[in-house]
């Protein structure tokens, strides 16, 4: 069997040790929530391009989405549509800008071939963290052709958060 080097994580270390202002609750003791939103179409959309719906915000501090574990279900669209799931542009904990990214959780996913229903899948890595100021909206773009005339879009996002 091979080792690894280093053997220990700096959460592992910082347990054992019991220092507490390294440690940090996001990475140890923290809770897993769900959130949970749904969009109701009721007309497509005219124009390519300008269907972007916020979904939720995610509260002020680290949050940590774990993607094999949240879910986009949408009916379909019309022809080529694709879908996005991303983050608005928000303010990081020391204050710095934090970039908007329409594909941070999936990128063109094919809703003009039919109704999904999958698990998210950006970034590839299973996760991704935010550390807001004020809190980061998710949001959903459909582009390329119209969004679906009729039906509902889920969108579920399992979150670690600190205690």
């Amino acid at each position: 069997m091979a080792n690894a080097t280093p053997t220990q994580s700096l959460q592992y270390i910082d347990q054992v040790a019991e220092i507490s202002p390294r440690a940090k609750s996001s990475d140890i003791g923290s809770k897993l929530r769900y959130f949970f939103s749904q969009l109701t179409f009721t007309a497509a959309s005219t124009t390519p391009f300008v269907s972007l719906h916020k979904m939720m915000k995610l509260p002020a501090g680290k949050a940590r989405v774990i993607t094999d574990l949240s879910r986009i279900i949408c009916p379909a669209g019309t022809a080529t549509a694709d879908l996005h799931v991303g983050n608005a542009a928000y303010t990081k904990n020391d204050g710095t800008a934090g970039a908007a990214d329409d594909n941070s959780l999936a990128d063109n996913v094919d809703v003009g071939g039919g109704a999904i229903d999958q698990a998210l899948t950006l970034p590839t890595a299973g996760f991704l963290e935010f550390d807001s100021r004020d809190g980061v909206d998710i949001e959903v773009l459909l582009d390329t052709e119209a969004s679906p005339a009729a039906g509902v879009m889920y969108l579920m996002l399992a979150v670690m958060m600190g205690n």
